[in-house]
């Protein structure tokens, strides 16, 4: 085995929603594939160095005592396309916000040179958040969709990419015929297996490729009943998940149900469709009947909770209590352009905000927050058994945080542990705090 690199300091993880765990003192070994070998905690400065020495031929790094690793946050939903716009109408309800933002603005990305430029700042401004890994929406064009993979392959984030599908009920220069949809999705899945295997055949062979493709119908009022059950067939077909919205806003709901009268819930669309599989997210879920909780419980289906997107178009609170009550798996999403900050570690705050303000006495607590945010984001991605925490077999996906750069957010005193300067991180801490961030072991390649 080659050993490539090995850190040594302290590790903050949360490998269940209940635990909260710092791994001090700790040497902690990567092999040439950027996956765990060995995680060796309690050891002294010297004993670190001895291993090290050990380690021939191999980078590492000794951190201070005020740095320490989280493992990298997972945004299970955000658009892409959006980033060019983010902060701007939160004074408006989602549909409206959609037809004088959303899809005027989308219709700007039939220019692939344009997507290229967004596209790159929105996936850089999402790394140097701290977030390894992303489930993206893109828009319904085929060479645009392209440019995102382009843009996220180049700086090495981790990333399910959706082409989106639209044939009804939006404007005229945004509708895709079915055949058209689903001819290019086909060509997108078939584009992003292309390139993977011009990926490291010795890389893929032991971790997930770092970019899949993922079916998005944007969500049912934008799709007819025969294109929704061709794009689930494609997902049967290519063993993809699937991504999409539901129950966000009760105008939504109710338009919905309309446009699908033999479904008697808005989940039961999906599931009526042949999209609702245990490898689907949906995004926010606010307005959730028990019959429909039982439909995503019983397919195995995810949910994404937008804290910051609900708070800001108005849509409602999301019951994440309930949620984790009943075992359904549950992430975080910033839903930018929805919610104003492509950062998870906002997310984790509106997140608290919003359960604190539903339910007092049952809100989320710190390891279920920070849960939430990295192995709950990696279970609803279906890649729980490959990033998420910090143990031997897992690709080290990483932030290394650092609590006293210069301009940090947070100040740290004499009375300070690791543990309390990890909390000021979470809750007052920013990117600059991000000194250094991992994909599979490799360094994010951010543009200058």
């Amino acid at each position: 085995m080659t050993i490539a690199q090995a850190f040594y300091g302290t590790f903050v993880h949360a490998p269940t929603t209940k635990q909260l765990v710092f791994l001090k003192n700790t040497v902690l070994v990567l092999d040439r594939h950027g996956k765990i070998v060995s995680i060796t905690p309690d050891q002294s400065l010297e004993q670190a160095q001895a291993a090290f020495r050990a380690l021939e031929n191999s980078k590492t790094t000794v951190l201070n005592d005020n740095q320490f690793f989280v493992p990298g946050y997972i945004d299970t939903h955000i658009h892409a396309p959006q980033y060019a716009y983010c902060g701007i109408g939160h004074d408006m309800p989602l549909l409206k916000w959609l037809n004088t933002l959303t899809f005027p603005q989308e219709a700007m990305f039939q220019d692939h040179h344009y997507a290229r430029q967004v596209y790159t700042k929105a996936v850089a401004r999402s790394l140097r958040n701290g977030t390894t890994a992303a489930c993206w929406f893109a828009t319904i064009h085929l060479e645009a969709t392209k440019e995102l993979v382009k843009a996220i392959q180049e700086q090495g984030q981790r990333a399910y990419i959706g082409k989106v599908n639209m044939n009804q009920n939006s404007p005229d220069i945004l509708i895709e015929t079915t055949a058209a949809s689903i001819a290019d999705t086909r060509a997108f899945i078939e584009y992003v297996q292309a390139v993977n295997r011009t990926m490291d055949p010795d890389s893929t062979s032991v971790s997930p490729p770092l970019i899949q493709p993922i079916i998005t119908p944007r969500f049912a009022l934008s799709c007819t009943s025969d294109l929704m059950i061709q794009l689930g067939k494609l997902s049967e077909e290519f063993k993809i998940p699937i991504q999409s919205h539901l129950c966000e806003n009760l105008e939504e709901i109710d338009l919905t149900l309309s446009q699908f009268p033999n479904s008697t819930t808005y989940t039961g669309v999906y599931a009526d469709h042949g999209l609702l599989k245990e490898r689907t997210i949906m995004a926010h879920c606010v307005h959730m009947k028990d019959e429909e909780f039982k439909l995503m419980k019983d397919a195995g289906a995810s949910i994404s909770h937008c804290a910051g997107s609900n708070f800001n178009i108005k849509s409602g609170m999301a019951d994440v209590r309930k949620m984790l009550d009943l075992d359904i798996k549950v992430g975080l999403g910033t839903d930018v352009a929805g919610g104003y900050s492509p950062s998870i570690l906002d997310a984790i705050r509106t997140s608290r905000i919003c359960s604190i303000a539903r339910n007092p006495t049952q809100s989320l607590l710190i390891p279920e927050l920070f849960y939430l945010a990295t192995l709950g984001g990696a279970k609803v991605m279906g890649l729980g058994e490959t990033i998420g925490s910090f143990e031997v077999g897992k690709d080290f996906d990483a932030v290394l945080v650092n609590t006293a750069v210069k301009n940090s957010p947070l100040d740290s005193f004499g009375r300070d542990t690791v543990q309390t300067k990890f909390e000021k991180y979470l809750f007052v801490g920013d990117d600059r705090n991000h000194e250094r961030i991992f994909i599979q072991g490799r360094e994010a390649r951010l543009p200058e």
